[in-house]
């Protein structure tokens, strides 16, 4: 019987929190495939690792101290790890019961150097992950990229978070580990050397499925998208392969267009052809609407994903475009 590979399961946190202690760590036991190591990297000690040290005999706890970015956190954890294989998630996440032995089958079957799959919303969710959900599993809200949220047939992707993405380890140490320079998007520059320096690939199963929470209120949702946008900008002006696509830029020339068309309204002061895109996007608003009260069965729900996709439009396009003015400056740090 041919030896199993040994899986490093990687989580950075803060703290022990409420999911990692109630959703993540109980569901990683019951994973199918059992040869597996779980590391947790909290910045400090708390009273309760040694009641978790002894209920699960597979988990370490390293506390990180003063480092406290998750890709520092992600590189001290993979230079602790004795698995062959790196399986990074967020505490926030919990896996399916066959996430790493279908994961552990591809690597074997595709001789691929790294493996991701759907962040799929839990049952257990507010009001406002299920709103946030409804506007990221569509390609309105998220583009092609709506394959993070939900399970779409598999493919070789160029880009993933961090939240279910394995990767080999000697393949991981020979790119030098993430870009701690950058928080959020490290991922997103390991991913881009993964596949332009080294020529690997990544692919994407809708078999490697884990559960993952989306930002819980709408002040942390676009913060966050914000954050997304600004990096995405900037990773764009650096002439990253991967942020170099269309889909970025759609929410940026969205934006452009709404503020010449309160010029034109004001100027022009009438209606017609200029308003086309804006009637477009109507329907667009539309389609959405009438999917997620299909799909939720929930008329808060549907009518807030229509305004949250507008929002999430407007404030990742403004912050794009920040991003790229601060990446095209390459004598300062974006975050000057």
């Amino acid at each position: 019987m041919p030896k199993k590979t040994l899986v490093s399961v990687i989580i950075p946190v803060k703290e022990l929190t409420y999911y990692l202690l109630h959703e993540n760590l109980p569901k990683l036991t019951k994973q199918s495939y059992k040869k597996y190591e779980i590391i947790v990297l909290p910045n400090e000690h708390a009273q309760y690792d040694l009641t978790l040290l002894n209920q699960y005999k597979n988990l370490r706890i390293i506390p990180t101290g003063k480092i406290t970015r998750p890709a520092e956190k992600r590189d001290i954890g993979v230079k602790q790890a004795r698995g062959e294989i790196i399986a990074f998630l967020d505490d926030d996440a919990y896996p399916d019961r066959y996430w790493l032995e279908n994961a552990v089958e591809i690597f074997k079957k595709d001789k691929v150097e790294a493996v991701c799959g759907p962040g799929i919303l839990p049952q257990e969710t507010n009001i406002w992950e299920k709103i946030f959900d409804e506007v990221l599993k569509t390609w309105i809200g998220a583009g092609e990229y709506s394959y993070r949220f939900s399970k779409q047939p598999k493919r070789f992707v160029t880009d993933y978070p961090s939240m279910n993405f394995l990767i080999v380890k000697k393949v991981f140490l020979k790119l030098g580990g993430f870009n701690s320079d950058y928080w959020p998007g490290e991922d997103s520059k390991l991913c881009n050397d993964l596949i332009e320096k080294e020529k690997g690939s990544i692919l994407y199963s809708p078999e490697v499925v884990v559960y993952h929470h989306r930002r819980n209120n709408l002040k942390g949702y676009l913060k966050q998208h914000a954050s997304y946008g600004f990096h995405r900008g900037a990773f764009f002006a650096h002439g990253d392969k991967n942020s170099r696509k269309i889909e970025y830029l759609v929410p940026t020339v969205f934006v452009s267009y709404l503020i010449a068309l309160v010029f034109y309204v004001i100027i022009v002061r009438r209606i017609d052809i200029f308003f086309l895109p804006f009637l477009i996007y109507g329907l667009f608003e539309g389609y959405l609407l009438i999917k997620s009260l299909f799909s939720s069965k929930n008329i808060i729900i549907s009518i807030g994903s229509v305004l949250i996709l507008f929002l999430t439009h407007i404030v990742y396009g403004l912050m794009f475009i920040k991003g790229l003015r601060k990446g095209f400056n390459k004598k300062i740090s974006i975050y000057d």
